[in-house]
C-alpha cells in the first residue's frame, strides 16, 4: 500500500462540524470520507467516473403494463389526469 501524503485545507467551521457529523454517520473518519470525494471528483473530470445509479423510476420505466379498466370511475379519473 502507498503512503498516504498529508493535506492542509481550510474550511468554515459550519462545513468542518457539518463533514464531521456526515463521516460519523457513515462511519468513517473525516479523512476517508474526504478521500472518497476527492476520488470520486477526481474520476469524473478524468471520465472515468462508474455509471451514475438510475432512481427507482428510471429502473422501471416502461415495465409495467396498466390493465385498462373499462367501468371503473376511479380508473377513468386517474387516467385521464395522468394521460394513460
Amino acid at each position: 500500500m502507498r503512503m498516504k501524503s498529508r493535506l492542509t485545507l481550510t474550511v468554515d467551521p459550519q462545513v468542518t462540524h457539518s463533514a464531521k457529523r456526515a463521516a460519523r454517520l457513515r462511519n468513517k473518519s473525516l479523512s476517508a470520507l474526504v478521500e472518497d470525494l476527492l476520488r470520486e471528483v477526481s474520476m469524473v473530470d478524468s471520465g472515468d467516473a462508474p455509471e451514475p445509479k438510475q432512481s427507482f423510476s428510471e429502473r422501471w420505466a416502461g415495465k409495467l403494463k396498466l390493465e385498462r379498466r373499462e367501468g371503473d370511475a376511479r380508473f377513468q379519473a386517474l387516467a385521464e389526469k395522468y394521460d394513460l
